[in-house]
């Protein structure tokens, strides 16, 4: 009887460590989770030039879309550019050049 008795023990530790190991892995993968939703998408870029008063045609969306895909200071640096060719102001292209780049 001893021998059910303290096999039960081990179980319920060996449960009672498991269950601790898993809310630590996910603990601490929750900013990994979180990060994600809110990470910035080329429609940040968009929304954001749109909020300012701009017209977001195929070039304003094809410079976010590169700021977002090739995702280096590359990236944002050829959407600045092409954003400025077409009128953006220096402040509102460097911001939503940077909301692209963080996707």
């Amino acid at each position: 009887m001893r021998e059910k008795t303290r096999t039960k023990h081990r179980g319920g530790a060996l449960r009672r460590t498991a269950v601790a190991t898993s809310v630590a892995l996910m603990v601490g993968a929750l900013p990994v989770a979180l990060a994600t939703p809110a990470s910035a998408r080329p429609g940040d870029c968009t929304s954001y030039l749109k909020g300012n008063g701009y017209r977001v045609g195929p070039v304003v969306k094809r410079a976010c879309k590169v700021a977002w895909s090739v995702g280096s200071p590359v990236g944002e640096d050829v959407c600045y550019r092409d954003l400025d060719a077409v009128g953006v102001k220096h402040n509102h292209a460097s911001r939503a050049c940077h909301l692209g780049h963080l996707g």
